[in-house]
């Protein structure tokens, strides 16, 4: 694209949705949306990708409407990458610093990495990022960000590393090229959401932001500003749906519509006469609001019970001092903050819409949907430092960071210590 101001694409391919930004970047913190368009992906499924024509067709509409908006061609974007299959997991690599100056030099932070991830590369996955959590000199119980020309005599690198099958990478390549884009970089979906929804304190003292959509579920954890947990739930949006429409005895088109429209989960903010018609496979049927809110709660209970066990087994539900952050159309529901309070016992809002992601005014409100939260952390992501990430990502036995993005508070250290 050849406009004065530099531009930059945003694709985010979802279960049931693609969306498309295009910006131009007036400043790291200013990019203004001049096209934007979604478009239903029937080519996936719980994050998978079974229909390759069916997500290259949903690429192309959209890209072409968010075009004609921009009045522009798109010929190469950021891409989000669906964390269906990620495993993530922590990292360390310890290396001797063996020129004569004991001088550090890029040679030994990328050694440090190949050393990290040594022990955990398959040939089937593929290194999506490694988000560098700090560098250890000498044994110091203080982190450094940046070990470039510093001295010591050993330096230990610590990092989260993401992996992916390449067989993922692969299909949405060929996605991609189908629709005649060129990628420029493809970024984890978890790290592109929790740019756009999370505020830089939330990240530095801890919080889970937790993205529930059509098919997965997924949360990424923050302590000291670094990823230090992400993980995928198989089940979202759809599953509650399937629910309604089995209980009901509806199709699941009827069922995701009383769903969007009378959905709740909590009950307290239900009225008992409250009564819905909607249409059984049968003919006109009628249902308390209370009973859909049932149904409805069963299934985001599970939800949440699944996401308070993964908080609990890796030890970070005590660390969420800023709570969870809610985003993801499923989360929209009524009451899903008074049970998301009640389910894992800490605060929780929803997302904060990025200041640094503007458009016209009338255009405002259809860009703060959650749908487009995605590809706007992207455009916000390819201005950030996280973006040198280094890039080509089970959980292993070793949880020795969480001890390390706590040290701030001296206090806690020992006590989190004990955890692991």
């Amino acid at each position: 694209m050849s406009e004065a101001v530099p531009s930059i694409v945003a694709i985010d391919i979802g279960t049931h949705k693609v969306s498309v930004l295009i910006g131009k970047v007036h400043a790291p913190d200013n990019i203004q949306v001049i096209g934007m368009a979604s478009a239903r992906n029937k080519g996936m499924n719980k994050g998978k990708i079974v229909s390759l024509e069916k997500v290259t067709n949903a690429i192309k509409n959209a890209v072409q409407e968010a075009e004609d908006m921009a009045e522009c061609r798109v010929h190469s974007a950021w891409v989000s990458i669906p964390s269906t299959e990620l495993q993530s997991f922590y990292a360390a690599g310890r290396t001797p610093i063996a020129n004569p100056e004991r001088m550090i030099t890029t040679t030994e932070v990328v050694r440090a990495l190949d050393l990290a991830k040594a022990s955990h590369m398959t040939p089937d996955y593929y290194l999506a990022s490694a988000v560098p959590l700090g560098f250890e000199l000498d044994d110091s119980p203080e982190w450094v960000h940046n070990p470039i020309n510093l001295s010591a005599h050993s330096m230990t690198g610590h990092y989260q590393l993401m992996m992916l099958p390449i067989s993922t990478m692969q299909n949405l390549d060929r996605a991609m090229k189908g629709a005649n884009i060129f990628v420029e970089k493809m970024v984890v979906s978890c790290l592109a959401t929790a740019e756009s929804s999370l505020l830089k304190d939330e990240k530095e003292y801890g919080v889970c932001l937790l993205d529930i959509g059509a098919g997965t579920t997924n949360l990424a954890v923050y302590i000291e500003g670094h990823l230090v947990l992400a993980h995928t739930i198989q089940r979202g949006g759809e599953n509650v749906t399937r629910d309604i429409a089995a209980v009901l005895q509806t199709t699941t088109e009827e069922a995701e519509r009383i769903k969007l429209l009378y959905g709740c989960v909590d009950l307290h903010q239900v009225k008992p006469e409250h009564m819905i018609q909607f249409e059984a496979i049968d003919g006109p049927q009628s249902i308390s609001r209370i009973e859909l809110s049932e149904i409805i709660i069963a299934r985001y209970e599970e939800i949440l019970s699944a996401v308070r066990e993964e908080l609990e087994k890796r030890g970070a539900l005590q660390s969420l001092y800023h709570g969870v952050v809610l985003t993801g159309d499923v989360c929209q529901i009524e009451g899903m903050i008074t049970l998301t309070r009640r389910m894992l016992g800490v605060s929780a809002h929803l997302g904060n819409p990025p200041l640094e992601i503007t458009a016209e005014e009338q255009y405002l409100s259809a860009l703060r949907r959650t749908m487009y939260a995605t590809a706007a952390g992207l455009l916000m992501f390819s201005q950030s430092d996280m973006q040198e990430s280094i890039e080509e990502p089970e959980v292993t036995g070793k949880r020795p960071m969480w001890d390390r993005m706590v040290n701030g508070w001296n206090a806690l250290n020992n006590k989190l210590k004990g955890i692991f």
